[in-house]
């Protein structure tokens, strides 16, 4: 039987137990400054790559921008408005790989990573070039001034990353592939922006871990949080990916690869969000104990990534980008979800279904 030849019908009912986490919420005290700088900053970018102004306020009303708060809430003051507007690029730069016209199209997609790569080589889009690509120069260019080389080069690197990961899964898409969990987590902590995530990090708290950022513990922890923020970011936007047509999620992957039926593979999920933060705070403690808990710097680091939880679950349940265009932005609770069409960032308020 071929793996992806499954659906999950409209109307069916699943339920998203309980994600709790031991770790404490932090949130920058000008977040609501911060959001609405980043909100005017974005917005006519958005509105130049949607088409028009429905569909760029809609996107901005999903509150991404407010993960800059969350998940980096220790951003000193010189580069806190910078951190904030690199969120919502980061988030258009996902969306366009599943855009109409682009999506499932490889020829395609391969001359949109090219476009891709030369932003993040440093090249200044042309004027006639879809503003995505003017958005993410931009934010990359007005870190820049903040950044050490080191930190710099990780950022650049952690853009181009992202990219060929988006790439890769549009490869692995056609072709039907799955892959066992292991396999999976490690193409998935690169689709959720390990890198440069983790070098926005250090940007943000104004350090250089230099070498350090590439000690074996430090990955680990890495991979720990990118892979929790990916398997918390699946429990709650299983069906936005099903009305986008898109496949990256660990609950399809465990549907396909493992044959499970869905609630299982729900309660599977939920089970390696609790068990991947347990790793994350197991290797915070292993760092706190031996040579590297003499830095200052790398404990700070240590407890950032910590933040990344907790911003990432916060917008995971509360976000219209997964729960629909009339949430209200309150804490979605444990519960029953149903299958419902729901529009994309990308879907005309014409075109949408009844």
């Amino acid at each position: 039987m071929d793996p992806y030849d499954f659906t999950i019908p409209a109307g069916t009912v699943f339920r998203i137990p309980e994600i709790h986490t031991s770790l404490p919420d932090a949130c920058h005290p000008r977040c609501a400054e911060l959001d609405e700088r980043a909100h005017a900053f974005s917005r006519p970018y958005l509105v130049g790559y949607f088409g028009d102004e429905d569909r760029a306020d809609r996107f901005l009303e999903q509150g991404h921008a407010h993960y800059a708060c969350l998940g980096y809430p220790r951003t000193l003051e010189d580069r806190v408005q910078a951190v904030a507007n690199s969120i919502l690029p980061a988030t258009l730069l996902d969306d366009t790989f599943s855009k109409p016209g682009l999506q499932g199209d490889l020829a395609a997609l391969r001359e949109h990573h090219a476009r891709w790569s030369a932003v993040f080589a440093g090249e200044r889009p042309p004027p006639e070039a879809d503003a995505a690509y003017h958005f993410v120069y931009d934010s990359i260019q007005a870190c820049a001034p903040h950044a050490s080389s080191g930190v710099a080069r990780r950022l650049r690197e952690g853009w181009q990353d992202a990219a060929d990961a988006f790439l890769d899964e549009a490869v692995h898409r056609h072709h039907k592939d799955t892959a066992d969990l292991g396999t999976y987590a490690e193409r998935r902590v690169r689709v959720h922006f390990r890198m440069w995530a983790c070098a926005l990090l250090e940007f943000s708290l104004g350090i250089d871990l230099g070498r350090l950022a590439g000690h074996p513990l430090i990955r680990s922890a890495q991979h720990h949080v990118i892979w929790h923020l990916a398997l918390a970011n699946d429990c709650y936007s299983l069906v936005k990916e099903l009305s986008a047509n898109e496949s990256t999620n660990t609950i399809i992957e465990l549907i396909r690869h493992d044959k499970l039926d869905l609630q299982t593979a729900v309660d599977k999920t939920v089970e390696l969000v609790h068990q991947t933060e347990q790793d994350y705070l197991r290797i915070r403690e292993e760092i706190r104990r031996g040579p590297l808990g003499d830095n200052a710097d790398v404990i700070a680091y240590m407890e950032g990534l910590g933040f990344f939880i907790t911003g990432n679950l916060r917008i995971m349940q509360s976000s219209s980008r997964y729960h629909g265009l009339d949430h209200d932005g309150s804490r979605v609770l444990p519960g029953p979800v149903t299958i419902t069409y729901m529009p994309t960032v990308h879907t005309p308020r014409e075109e949408f279904r009844p």
